[in-house]
């Protein structure tokens, strides 16, 4: 995306690695050594076969965990993203790891006959599917690609919150000077909602406005989906600490179980 790509070189200062998302993560994969307890019904641990995170960006979590897995892919839109997550992998590590600049809904096509221990889509990435039941498509396919015992864990704003309370934003990032403004919309009649992004760096004489449309899932919504994909098991928390879901979570993130 035409945005993404203008404010990649400042996408790991404005988004850092967070060891409460790896540790989260962590203990969905390998529920007997977990540092989050209750992440899972099964204490079966994923396999190391072959990883996929779904909005990649500049691939801190496919380095994180590359170590863990025998195969690794990520998949984004933007290709200076990209660029970006091909840096991060040591020369060892490249030969198992395959970065595609790809959009989700081709996962069908991308791997017809792949299948994965563990999928991941975070980053508030499930929402820019805006297409009439994308979102349904999607997790009934990451259904269809996991193997036995195979694990997805997504993440999104928690649009309940958003909606009920009439929120208009998320708060503003800001490293030094630089600052990422985030703002929504009222609640358009096809059901979406505008989110309208600012990004300045005043230093450097650069401001970049963008406004795309985003499908503010609801609680009831996502957990319709995820019984009609076929998931065996799922639970949903309030953020990578493990915690309840409530009206009042900043976050949903869901753990679904093949």
């Amino acid at each position: 995306m035409e945005f993404y790509s203008a404010i990649a070189p400042y996408y790991d200062l404005l988004f850092p690695f967070d060891k409460g998302v790896a540790a989260f993560l962590s203990s969905a994969m390998d529920p007997s050594r977990a540092a989050v307890p209750g992440l899972r019904s099964s204490a079966v641990d994923v396999s190391r076969r072959a990883y996929l995170d779904v909005g990649c960006s500049t691939g801190t979590l496919l380095s994180a965990f590359s170590d863990r897995f025998d195969k690794l892919v990520g998949i984004d839109l933007d290709p200076e993203l990209l660029k970006l997550a091909a840096k991060k992998m040591l020369p060892g590590e490249r030969k198992k790891v395959e970065l595609l600049e790809e959009d989700a809904r081709a996962l069908p096509q991308l791997f017809p006959e792949e299948e994965f221990s563990l999928v991941t889509c975070l980053g508030n990435t499930l929402p820019h599917l805006t297409g009439p039941g994308e979102v349904g498509k999607f997790l009934s396919t990451v259904r269809d690609l996991l193997e036995r015992d195979g694990v997805f864990v997504f993440q999104t704003i928690n649009y309940d919150r958003v909606l009920d309370g009439g929120l208009r934003g998320l708060p503003t990032i800001e490293r030094g000077e630089v600052s990422f403004e985030r703002y929504y919309s009222a609640l358009r009649d096809d059901g979406l909602i505008d989110f309208d992004t600012i990004f300045t760096d005043p230093e450097n004489e650069i401001e970049e406005k963008y406004s795309f449309p985003l499908v503010p899932i609801r609680r009831k919504q996502i957990e319709e989906c995820i019984v009609q994909a076929g998931f065996s098991w799922y639970r949903l928390f309030g953020g990578f600490d493990g915690s309840s879901l409530t009206g009042e979570s900043f976050l949903m993130v869901g753990v679904c179980e093949r």
